[in-house]
């Protein structure tokens, strides 16, 4: 399906991405076509786009490093509603609609971020799902010296603190150390935090003082395939995304979420109320919501086979073991 020619072209292109680029094996009833590239700068991210075409129907896929907002953990990026969860080789992801109507999914390997969309004719779920499957690294290489390295390595916004939208965000207004530096983040913070817990290691720290108090972000990431992973957010409650403020079943439209107000023993968090929000899918990705003095706490959990609050619950209960507190 992809000729040597053009696989020599992306292979080259990889070495301008700071993501695996993945590319499709299919029957010969399937055609790439229109395969755009855009090369990192300092002045814009990287990314490809490409076309598969087929009995009169096509579909385009774009790949990226999805690394704004909170990254990572999201995975339906480019969906307006709930989709409906799937899972490849232990990675959860969502097939649903896009932002234009279109059918559309969106699945992740490693930093790589993969958004499928419809754009001629109809594909039944089984066909979507069978063209995620056929993705493969075209660079072998670069899993191992991409997308097993950390986010501070390869993150664009960790490297150029540039926001996607033009104004600070809570990833690019702080700045990001390689896990190394946790033992004199922990010293100036006055913390303690778990290097691993279970499959998952502590991947990269964003970290910046203000006059207000101390914002951080602590990325986890699974040892056995380098996409499921957690996101903790600490920040001074200025500089912080609010607590949720409704409860109840089928919250929100871009996702929906199961929220209710819990007693914070549950999770072995000393605080006598939080706030777990559980999505209406298959596969859950889950959020957890507290405050402590001047401080909003948020965890994300990226949807996942097998995350549950059993985990959740030994990972704080470790976490507040070493005297997790703020100075």
């Amino acid at each position: 399906m992809i000729n040597e020619l053009l696989i020599d072209e992306i292979q080259d292109a990889q070495k301008h991405m700071n993501f695996v680029i993945l590319m499709p094996t299919l029957p010969e009833s399937y055609t790439l076509k229109n395969i755009t590239i855009k090369k990192e700068t300092n002045e814009q991210r990287s990314s490809i786009r490409f076309e598969i075409h087929s009995k009169g129907k096509t579909l385009r896929i774009k790949q990226f490093f999805y690394d704004w907002a909170i990254p990572v953990i999201t995975s339906d990026t480019n969906l307006i509603h709930q989709g409906k969860s799937f899972e490849i080789e232990g990675i959860v992801g969502f097939i649903g609609i896009d932002y234009k109507g279109n059918q559309a999914a969106c699945f992740c390997r490693w930093f790589t971020n993969i958004e499928l969309s419809v754009i001629e004719g109809t594909f039944d779920e089984k066909e979507i799902l069978m063209v995620l499957e056929n993705l493969k690294a075209v660079d072998e290489d670069s899993i191992r010296t991409i997308g097993e390295q950390s986010f501070t390595t390869y993150s664009y916004t960790a490297r150029f603190n540039k926001s996607k939208w033009g104004s600070y965000d809570e990833v690019s207004r702080v700045s990001w150390y390689e896990s190394n530096k946790r033992i004199s983040i922990e010293e100036n913070m006055g913390i303690k935090l778990p290097n691993n817990h279970n499959e998952f290691f502590l991947d990269s720290i964003g970290y910046k003082e203000y006059a207000s108090g101390t914002e951080c972000h602590f990325l986890y990431r699974s040892k056995k395939d380098f996409t499921n992973g957690f996101w903790l957010w600490i920040a001074p409650r200025e500089l912080s995304d609010p607590l949720p403020s409704l409860t109840g079943h089928n919250i929100g439209t871009r996702q929906s979420w199961n929220i209710k107000k819990v007693s914070g023993s549950i999770l072995q968090i000393p605080v006598n109320e939080i706030i777990l929000c559980r999505q209406n899918t298959k596969y859950k990705s889950w959020m957890i919501h507290w405050e402590e003095a001047n401080y909003i706490y948020h965890f994300y959990s990226r949807a996942s086979t097998k995350n549950n609050i059993r985990e959740f619950h030994l990972f704080f209960a470790k976490l507040y073991s070493q005297k997790f507190e703020r100075s």
